[in-house]
């Protein structure tokens, strides 16, 4: 009997002990599912951090009818360097859209200032590789310094590639623009901030010479150029300009690749129908006019 009453104990002790070992084992094996779970989600998380942003593209080009507007095109070659940033501050502070006239080589070491560029409404050109004289080099040459360039403003900018482009010192002829095979766009004002390197200087010359249409040469590569924007584009805005991008400035004209543009020139006046009045009847006062013998002499013109 005492025997029996042992064995019960210890069938009884070994059931909880055993219930105890289970409990925690299930504990051990929930923990872990518990943290596998929380690292399952820890990695989602991380997964929606890195995760690549939906592609942003650029806005739209405007539609401005520089026709009725005082139009002018605020331009920048050489860039992108280290004042661009600054300026494209400046530029989104006074909602001014410029066009910057883009080094393949500077695209390539600032591509994110070149896709800011792009972001921000901004167009940007080719301008060549390294600024050579276009003119002395051979075909093939030309087409390496445009096709590099293209390539690295076409990466930088999240893949626009540009349909303008500006001939360093305005150099072309025509086997250059057949070679080219874009529109060159040249300048009406030139402010020569790059000899002068003078902020009063390029104020004074950025609001006083632009006329309607016009295209203003700057170059972001210059800080005392950066330092006039600002003072030039209030000037600009209290003579009554508004600022567009060289494709917003000549929207509505066909621009002809190879073909050199310095300006948006205004439209011609509808000239007057002529108008056809019946002689009148001969002895009236407005009869014919009397003889030149008869005619009292004219007098001449100083000069």
């Amino acid at each position: 009997m005492r025997t029996r009453n042992f064995a019960l104990i210890a069938a009884a002790l070994l059931l909880v002990s055993g219930c105890g070992h289970t409990e925690k084992k299930q504990a051990r094996t929930a923990g872990h599912r518990l943290a596998a779970g929380t690292k399952a989600g820890a990695k989602a998380g991380a997964r929606a951090r890195t995760a690549p942003a939906p592609p942003q593209r650029p806005p739209a080009q405007r539609r401005i009818d520089c026709d009725r507007l005082k139009c002018v095109a605020l331009t920048f070659d050489d860039g992108p360097g280290p004042y661009t940033n600054g300026l494209l501050d400046v530029l989104k502070k006074d909602g001014v859209r410029a066009t910057f006239f883009v080094l393949g080589q500077n695209a390539r070491s600032f591509p994110a200032m070149v896709r800011r560029e792009v972001m921000e409404g901004h167009e940007v050109g080719d301008h060549s590789w390294d600024h050579p004289q276009l003119t002395g080099l051979s075909a093939a040459a030309v087409k390496s310094q445009i096709q590099r360039t293209q390539d690295a403003i076409t990466r930088a900018s999240g893949g626009v590639k540009p349909t303008i482009m500006r001939p360093p010192y305005g150099a072309t002829n025509r086997r250059v623009g057949q070679t080219i095979g874009m529109p060159l766009i040249l300048w009406s004002v030139d402010t020569e901030d790059w000899r002068y390197l003078n902020t009063a200087r390029d104020t004074r010359v950025g609001i006083k010479e632009p006329k309607p249409g016009g295209v203003i040469l700057f170059h972001d590569i210059h800080k005392p150029s950066v330092k006039a924007i600002p003072a030039v584009i209030e000037g600009l805005k209290k003579r009554g300009f508004t600022f567009v991008t060289v494709s917003e400035l000549f929207e509505g004209r066909q621009l002809k690749p190879g073909q050199t543009y310095s300006e948006r020139m205004a439209p011609k006046p509808a000239s007057p129908a002529p108008v056809t009045a019946s002689p009148p009847p001969s002895g009236s006062p407005a009869g014919p006019a009397p003889s030149p013998s008869k005619s009292r002499p004219q007098q001449a013109e100083g000069h």
